[in-house]
Formats: C-alpha cells, sequence, structure tokens
C-alpha cells in the first residue's frame, strides 16, 4: 500500500487486491473496525494498520516469549510516514526479543527513567542555551507534525546566536545567575550588535555613523549634522531593535517551556509540585519590548510598509516584465512568480511551490497533499473541486489554513505562457524508469556497495528532476533542494533599482517586497470594491468576530462568481496602470492601450543600460 492508501482506509472502505496484483480502495458493508497487515516491501513482520471509526493507527504485533501474542500502538497514521513507522516498529520488536516485554511499557519505563535523570539537575542550574535546545526540540517535532514551519525553527537558532555574541554572553549563564540587570546588560549589548549588522543602513550611512557607540542614543538634530534625514533617521534610531526583541522573547519562550516540562515531571514521578520564575519575564516587567502603538508609529515614520500607488505601480510592473527577458529567460520564473504575487495577493512563498494540476497523482489531489493550478477551457468544471473555471488551491497557507483562487484573465495569460514553456516529463519519467531498472538489476546481482549507492543516488537525481517538471515555477539550478523557485530577493532588488524606488544620490529609498505586492492588491481592492467581505477573501483575512472570512470556505456558487468578478476587475485596473504591461500579456479580444504617457522601462544589465518594453527598440 502507497502512503496516500493508507491515509484514505476507513471502516467504509478499505484494501482489496485486483486481477493484477496490485492493491485497491473498495467499499466495505460492515462498517466496523478492522486490522490490515503490510506486507509491502520493506515492512517488518506483524506490522500493520487499525482502522478505527475515528482514526487509523499504525500497530505491531509478535508472540512473546511466553507464547502470547504482545500487541503494541505506534502512532496515528497521519502524524508520520510510512517508511518512519516501519522503522519505529522495528525498534519496538527489537526491544521485544531483548526484554521480553511489551515495548510500549519499556519505552515509557525508559522515559520515566530519562525523567527522573534530567530532574537531577536542579532547575536553576540549567542554562539558557540548554533551554533553548530543549525548547528547540520540541519545535522540530511540531515542525514534523506540520503544527509549524521549519521558518519557525530557524529564527529561535538565530536566536540562540545572538545569545551568544561576544558581549551579550548570555546563553551559557545558568538560570539562577540570570538577574534584572544581567538581561538589561545583555539586551542593549545584543541591540547594538544587531545594529552594526542591520542590513537595513547603507554603507554610505553606516560610515557616518563609525565613530558612534550607540546610534539609538542621537538626537534627531544629531543625526541631521551627520546628512541623515527623512525616515532613515527612524530606521538608524530602531536599527537591530526588531531582532533583539525576537531573540529576548524566544529566550522567555523557552524558559517558560522547560518550567512547564518540570511540573510535568512532578507529577509524573508522583512528587511535590516545585515553584519555578523566569528570569527572562523582565523584558515585560521592565517594558524593554515596544508595544503596538509604539510599532505603529515606527512603521509609518520608517515608511518599511509600502504598497505601491498609481506613481509606483507601473514602474514596477514595467520593470518585472522587461526582468523577464533578462538572460535569456532565465529569469522569467521569478518575474511571473511576482506578477502572481501581486494579482492574487499571495504571502511570501505560497505560491512558489504550485505545480500543475494534470501532474499530480490522484492520492496527492484527494488528500490535499500539494498547491495546484488548473487551466481550464471556458464552462469547464474542475474535478476536485467541483468549481468552474481555471484555479489554484493553495494548501500550505498561513496557519496552515487551505485557500482556493479563481484566475481571472491576465493571471491565466500568465499561467498559459508558463505552461507552454513548461519542463517536458516524458523523458525525465524516462530517464527514472532506467535508473531504477538499472538499481534492481544491480542488487540482484549482488554488486559492490559503492556501485549500489552510485546508483541510488542517480535514481534520487532523476526523480528530483522529474519532480521540478511537475512545477509551475521550477527551480533554475538542477542542484535546488526544493526543485521549485523559492527566493525572490535578488529580482526584488533588481526590480527596485529598476523602477526607480532607490536612488541614494537622489534620496529615494523606497522598500519593496512580496509582500508590498499583496499589500498593493488589497489597496487597490479596498479603492474599487470599498470595505467588503470580498475583500477579506481576496487577502484571506479572518474577521474580528474570529469567524473565518476566508477563501478556505465551502463557496457557493453565487459567492466564487463574485470572487472571480471581484479578482477580474482588480486585476484589470492594476494591469492598465501601465498601457505597454497591458499590451504585451492582453490577448486579441482585449483592446490596446494608448502607450504615449507610458515611456519604456529602464533596466540595468550587467554591462549597461537597456531599454525594455519600448516597439520601437
Amino acid at each position: 500500500m502507497t502512503y496516500a492508501q493508507v491515509l484514505g482506509l476507513s471502516i467504509a472502505k478499505g484494501p482489496a487486491l485486483d486481477a493484477q496484483g496490485k492493491v485497491r480502495m473498495v467499499a466495505r458493508s460492515e462498517g466496523t473496525p478492522y486490522v490490515v497487515l503490510d506486507g509491502g516491501p520493506g515492512a517488518p513482520t506483524g506490522f500493520g494498520f487499525r482502522v478505527g471509526k475515528t482514526m487509523t493507527t499504525y500497530v505491531g504485533q509478535k508472540r512473546g516469549p511466553t507464547g502470547t501474542p504482545v500487541r503494541f500502538t505506534l502512532g496515528n497514521v497521519s502524524d508520520m510516514g510510512l517508511d518512519e513507522a516501519r522503522e519505529a516498529c522495528r525498534h519496538h520488536l527489537a526491544l521485544l526479543k531483548e526484554t521480553g516485554k511489551n515495548p510500549v511499557h519499556v519505552k515509557r519505563q525508559q522515559l520515566l527513567d530519562a525523567l527522573e535523570e534530567e530532574s537531577a539537575i536542579d532547575f536553576g542550574d540549567l542554562t539558557l542555551r540548554e533551554c533553548l535546545a530543549r525548547y528547540i526540540g520540541h519545535l522540530d517535532s511540531r515542525v514534523k507534525k506540520k503544527k509549524i514551519k521549519q521558518v519557525s525553527v530557524d529564527a529561535v537558532h538565530d536566536s540562540v546566536s545572538r545569545l551568544s555574541r561576544p558581549g551579550v554572553e548570555l546563553a551559557d549563564r545558568a538560570l539562577n545567575d540570570i538577574k534584572t540587570e544581567v538581561v538589561r546588560a545583555a539586551f542593549d549589548a545584543c541591540r547594538i550588535s544587531s545594529m552594526k549588522l542591520s542590513n537595513r543602513i547603507p554603507t554610505q550611512m553606516r560610515q557616518k555613523l563609525g565613530g558612534v557607540a550607540d546610534w539609538s542614543k542621537l538626537s534627531v538634530a544629531e543625526l541631521e549634522a551627520l546628512g541623515i534625514t527623512g525616515k532613515h533617521i527612524q530606521w538608524v534610531r530602531a536599527a537591530g531593535l526588531s531582532s533583539t526583541e525576537h531573540t529576548f522573547s524566544d529566550a522567555r519562550r523557552a524558559v517558560e517551556f522547560v518550567i512547564k516540562q518540570e511540573r510535568a515531571r512532578d507529577h509524573e514521578l508522583g512528587r511535590p509540585q516545585r515553584h519555578f520564575y523566569n528570569p527572562l519575564d523582565v523584558i515585560h516587567t521592565e517594558d524593554m519590548l515596544r508595544e503596538a502603538h509604539e510599532l505603529r508609529s515606527h512603521y509609518s515614520r520608517a515608511e518599511v510598509r509600502n504598497p505601491l500607488g498609481d506613481e509606483t505601480l507601473p514602474k514596477v510592473l514595467k520593470a518585472i516584465a522587461a526582468r523577464r527577458d533578462e538572460q535569456g529567460g532565465r529569469n522569467a520564473a521569478g518575474a511571473d512568480y511576482l506578477l502572481l504575487t501581486l494579482l492574487w495577493g499571495t504571502r511570501r512563498s505560497e505560491a512558489a511551490p504550485l505545480r500543475w494540476y494534470d501532474r499530480c497523482t490522484p492520492g496527492e489531489l484527494s488528500q490535499a497533499q500539494v498547491s495546484w493550478v488548473a487551466l481550464s477551457s471556458p464552462g469547464q468544471i474542475n474535478p476536485t473541486t467541483k468549481r468552474e473555471g481555471s484555479q489554484v488551491y493553495l494548501f500550505e497557507t498561513k496557519n496552515w489554513e487551505e485557500r482556493f483562487l479563481p484566475v481571472t484573465y491576465f493571471a491565466e495569460r500568465i499561467l498559459q505562457r508558463r505552461f507552454n514553456e513548461r519542463l517536458d516529463d516524458t523523458q525525465a519519467k524516462k530517464d527514472l524508469v532506467a535508473a531504477k531498472a538499472a538499481l534492481a538489476a544491480v542488487s540482484k546481482r549482488g554488486g559492490s556497495k559503492a556501485l549500489i549507492e552510485s546508483l541510488q543516488e542517480e535514481v534520487a537525481n532523476a526523480e528530483h528532476a522529474l519532480d521540478r517538471t511537475r512545477y509551475v515555477f521550477p527551480a533554475r539550478s538542477g542542484r535546488s533542494k526544493t526543485g521549485h523557485y523559492s527566493d525572490s530577493k535578488s529580482i526584488i532588488a533588481n526590480v527596485r533599482r529598476d523602477a526607480g524606488l532607490v536612488d541614494l544620490r537622489k534620496e529615494v529609498d523606497i522598500g519593496l517586497t512580496p509582500h508590498d505586492l499583496r499589500r498593493t492588491l488589497g489597496r487597490y481592492a479596498g479603492r474599487l470594491l470599498g470595505k467588503s467581505r470580498v475583500v477579506s477573501q481576496m487577502l484571506h483575512h479572518r474577521a474580528k468576530d474570529r469567524e473565518t472570512a476566508s477563501t478556505d470556505e465551502i463557496y457557493t456558487e453565487q459567492e466564487w462568481s463574485e470572487l472571480r468578478r471581484a479578482f477580474g476587475e482588480v486585476e484589470e485596473h492594476m494591469m492598465a496602470s501601465s498601457p505597454r504591461v497591458w499590451n504585451r500579456w492582453k490577448g486579441t479580444d482585449k483592446p490596446r492601450l494608448d502607450e504615449a504617457n507610458d515611456p519604456p522601462a529602464t533596466i540595468f544589465a550587467a554591462r549597461n543600460q537597456k531599454v525594455a518594453l519600448d516597439d520601437e527598440h
């Protein structure tokens, strides 16, 4: 059985072998719980699945030393993959053979012994680094269960690095030694070191501040005397503060997590509950962190959230379209990704892993395991969503909620071009079949370990190459770990320069991020549609009363039609801001706009400047 089939098990549906000996899911008439043993390759004897009314779990069974069957549960099928569960079963069976006892009971006793051993260390003697290590271990387990994303764990690792910096040196302090004055000194040291390393401060400005120990202490008059004006005053005074606040908040959460662990151990071991104090609580009691109104004021003065407007939007659109043609089309995936981020209002990386609908497996579609885009002819109904027209499904959005979006005119034109240019999977499939056949033949003959490992690597590379053909935005490099486009920083920086949003000689420095493109959709949707439920649906926002106002609900036909109309109206309004971009992407069914007042884009190439989107060049 495949993992998708395992996830599809229920009391109403079970596995059966067809005439060719392949596993097929068939209806069951009994409607009662049952157990299925796994006879697949690599499955240990006695490993299988217990299908209940509410969930399916991995189970194992084997006769013990006395001849009595010993059965044990390994966990929910949705919490671990098939290979991981098989490996866990092998480990449990080894424990059974070694101890003659139910491995679940053995592992519980081992856990209690470990708890007793760890509790021998007094809470106050733990270092902050040890607390953060426990917290990171907890977050790693949540990533495996798809409760949070890896980026959350990476952020805590960064916090550990900052707390270990020279001058800060808080990571290896014992909790008993962390007093209020120690936290304050470490907070200031972390802020100053982060300030010096901040990538928000241009080099010329950093040189002017080189002789100042703590920039945040400078008055507005002193900064202006150094030639630092406007929003850059706020950038300098707040440099390093955000990362420091995140760092000390992570540290506080880590200690709080350990406190909860210690309380749970007291309960497990049947001893009196101890009293604990979190020394990092001082970041709140001493008002060391900025409050919401202070952050709003900073964002406003620093101008770090910049939805595009009537003057900047057409420039950015032309720069993105021009960048698409740079380097022989090697920027096409990145440029199209930015355009669709604008037209859909997707959050960072939501659209990057999109797959073509026709290259998803039935299991991936039925179990909603991947994000996909489907291009459909007018009136065609999607078999998965039962909705009409071209559409997008995003399964891994913020807070792990799913999202459905209609694909309207210009987004469809962009996607159709991507579809026409997509990587052919025919040769990739042949290469994978050949690689697997070679590996199977050598393994059957008993080839050398080195040869088998080499062929296994060839299979992995062939699988990766095939995987790239499934993505709407494939990675430029075949060595990419994800296989899909993942980093827009470089093209965003180029677009920002091409569009004239940064020119320090003229004191022009307007930020631009993928989230600013999302904010731009929100700005134009609000302008055209007002404050309405459909705008919340377009941006996948939640209403204040906590009832969802997002597109993960099952739409009525009227809602889906209204959402399609809204996206189409806002999309046309934004694209029409640049007649040159409109004319580039429109079909023969749309009128051509006058380009007289829309100058062509000038892009900064490696050796010179090029004029793009100009019919006369």
